[in-house]
């Protein structure tokens, strides 16, 4: 990243310490390579630990000002990069910094999206220029620069060859103000696009059989012919301006060595163990003292012509492997991150978020993409999918405003760009989820702040739990995509696809909470005797609750979710008893007697072949529930007062609910809940968990 940090602090670290300041990565996997036979690129954006991203969707305009927001919100077309739109826009999806890191700039810097029409943007790889090439042909302030890609291509371009066409005129006409390489899809064709200097850029249409691993290097080579414009396309004095500055560079056969030409000689030890490091995790055998040379330190100082494109050591690469080459560092190799303190990584901790698109075969355009999305560091992270081209609202509790998210900026604890406020990500009091929101930006920043740094202790264990959470959803996702293909109709399709987004953050976000949450609890105890395991993550390695996001989008689309009943909760502060109820006229009676009302406890099918029992204790004056016969009379056999169906229970697929048994308690001994994370929080204090009492809606 270039961004002008409005933290005097980062603005300094990015200045001192130029070798591992640029540390975004860029990722493809051609679709020859991958077992789903999809294309499958993207990347891990990298700023500063702790840094807030929220993600969501820019609405269709009838046409629209773009403004760099280089210079905050004083906005001077002589300094800053302005277009108006010569028509209307598109509705695209977007990852986006917060208006208080652009010194609150109107519209704050976007990323990562995909528009109606099914282009894909990832905006921006920072690059650089050589200083022969920028006293030639000079990077400009006020010309576009990362601020404004994403918006721009996915507000106007209806296919990926008219991004990079409509970005190469506007570099052609008002420059560059930075040296990014961008991707820019759609379900035909994947284009590298570079902006190289002030005026020149060319774009390279992507092979099926490669794949590339960028870490911000520019001196990345590769041979293309420039003037074939179905492979590539590029500015009108690509030979020219290199030509000028003495620094052309040619192949054996005399196409130009972009990469020679307008980039660094050598981009850094910081850009060069981390391409090693991408380069193995994809299986390139690069061999030390051949390919590459280790310094004294076991940093990589040099390699001997780095390529951008490469064969990797497999062809059947999945997504979840893409998905986790984001944060790569460098595990089991001579350039091992985990064994060596002095090296940087593809995964460190300033990674702010990874975006991967996974690109279809066969499907329209709006279905083809699935985008997914990590709102913090990779490593200790769960992508969520979605529908980006569909989706027209995301759901505020797991995506919350700028204006909450903003609220929330005392939780990050911000240190310095290289230390996480550790303590305060294990203050569960502190943590903005617990004011009524389920931020998915906060809960994997804790988590990636706490397994970061006590990583001998707990690294393996938290890996484990959302490897296994990852893979439930990328299964259930398989799923949930037949059923899409099944919706008829715009308004059906977009429904579906915002329900879906919805559903997997929930999902995850239940998960990674409660995961949290023994995670602090293991940290607090301070006993280390014992490396940290998740009681959610069963000896087979897979969630003892199962996920249950394709189940519910099947009720979903069949319409099942609006035939039921809400299941109200009550809470007796003298007693301590939980009680549940259907009607809301009994809810009310009770909340009169003085009974603390919870909301809503889950959602229960009108009818079903499956009842739920209810039974009263007159002596102890409790309830108890239960889908058991036998229970029910032997409780009434004992004096309890049989007080009929109290309400249904749903299918077995469905979203279990959960039964505790406190052995100490005389009175509200059961609990009964749908959350996982109170299920197992009870189960620690020392509740007996009995298993799924029955299944909700």
């Amino acid at each position: 990243m270039s961004r002008a940090f409005a933290a005097g602090a980062l603005s300094l670290s990015l200045v001192i310490a130029p070798a591992t300041a640029l540390a975004c990565t860029q990722v493809y996997v051609g679709s020859d390579l991958t077992s789903s036979g999809d294309t499958i690129y993207g990347r891990s954006e990298d700023a500063a630990n702790r840094y807030i991203k929220q993600f969501g969707v820019e609405q269709a305009t009838a046409g629209k000002t773009y403004w760099s927001g280089e210079n905050g919100p004083e906005q001077d077309p002589a300094v800053n990069f302005t277009r108006t739109s010569p028509g209307a826009t598109f509705r695209y999806t977007y990852v986006r910094d917060l208006p208080s890191d652009w010194d609150d700039a109107a519209k704050p810097y976007s990323e990562a999206g995909i528009n109606e029409k099914g282009v894909t943007v990832d905006s921006t790889l920072t690059t650089a220029v050589n200083d022969a090439v920028d006293g030639v042909d000079p990077l400009l302030d006020n010309g576009i620069g990362e601020y404004n890609i994403a918006d721009v291509v996915l507000s106007e371009a209806s296919t990926a060859r008219e991004g990079v066409q409509l970005l190469g005129s506007i570099i052609d006409a008002q420059g560059s103000q930075d040296c990014n390489q961008i991707w820019i899809g759609d379900p035909d064709e994947v284009w590298n696009f570079q902006q190289l200097s002030g005026h020149q850029w060319i774009a390279i249409r992507m092979d099926s059989d490669v794949a590339s691993v960028n870490p911000n290097m520019s001196c990345l080579q590769y041979e293309v012919d420039i003037n074939d414009a179905t492979t590539c396309l590029h500015s009108a004095n690509l030979v020219a301006v290199p030509t000028e500055a003495g620094t052309i560079a040619t192949f054996e056969g005399g196409a130009i060595n972009v990469a020679k030409s307008y980039g660094l000689e050598n981009d850094g030890v910081g850009q060069n163990t981390r391409y090693v490091q991408g380069h193995k995790y994809f299986g390139d055998n690069l061999v030390a003292g051949t390919d590459y040379t280790l310094n004294d330190k076991g940093q990589v100082e040099s390699i001997a012509d780095p390529q951008l494109f490469f064969q990797p050591g497999s062809s059947d690469y999945t997504l979840t492997n893409v998905l986790r080459a984001t944060a790569a560092r460098g595990e089991g190799t001579d350039v091992d991150a985990n064994a060596n303190a002095n090296l940087y990584a593809i995964g460190n901790n300033r990674t702010v978020e990874s975006h991967i698109f996974q690109c279809r075969e066969g499907l329209d355009d709006q279905l083809a993409t699935v985008q997914w999305t990590a709102l913090s560091r990779g490593e200790f992270s769960v992508f969520v999918p979605s529908y980006s081209a569909l989706l027209t609202e995301t759901d505020a509790d797991y995506y919350p405003s700028v204006e909450a998210l903003e609220a929330g900026t005392d939780h990050v604890g911000y240190e310095s760009e290289r230390n996480d406020a550790a303590k305060v990500a294990a203050n569960e009091a502190l943590a903005m989820e617990d004011a009524d929101s389920k931020a998915l930006a906060f809960v994997f920043m804790d988590l990636n702040t706490l397994a970061y740094n006590h990583r001998a202790d707990t690294a393996d264990g938290v890996h484990a739990y959302l490897d296994a959470l990852q893979a439930e959803i990328i299964e259930q996702q398989d799923s949930v995509d037949a059923l899409m293909q099944t919706m008829q109709g715009d308004d059906a399709r977009t429904d579906f696809a915002n329900k879906a987004n919805a559903v997997a953050a929930g999902e995850v976000y239940d998960h990674a909470h409660a995961l949290l949450t023994e995670l602090r609890a293991y940290l607090s105890a301070g006993d280390f005797s014992t490396p940290f395991a998740s009681a959610g993550l069963g000896a087979q390695g897979k969630l003892v609750d199962p996920v249950t996001y394709a189940s519910e989008m099947t009720q979903y689309a069949q319409g099942d979710e609006v035939e039921g009943a809400t299941m109200y909760r009550l809470y007796n502060p003298n007693s301590g008893e939980h009680f549940y109820t259907a009607s809301a006229s009994e809810r009310q009676d009770v909340i009169a007697a003085g009974w603390t009302d919870e909301g809503e406890g889950w959602v229960a099918p009108v009818e079903s072949d499956e009842p739920v029992y209810r039974v009263y204790n007159p002596n102890g004056g409790d309830h108890h529930y239960t889908t058991s016969l036998e229970e029910r009379d032997i409780l009434v056999s004992l004096g309890w007062r049989d007080e009929g169906i109290g309400w249904y229970s749903a299918g077995h697929d469905a979203t279990p609910v959960w039964r505790e048994y406190n052995p100490n308690a005389k009175s509200g001994a059961h609990n009964f809940t749908t959350s996982w994370e109170e299920h197992a929080g009870l189960v620690k204090l020392g509740w007996s968990g009995e298993g799924i009492a029955w299944y909700a809606l």
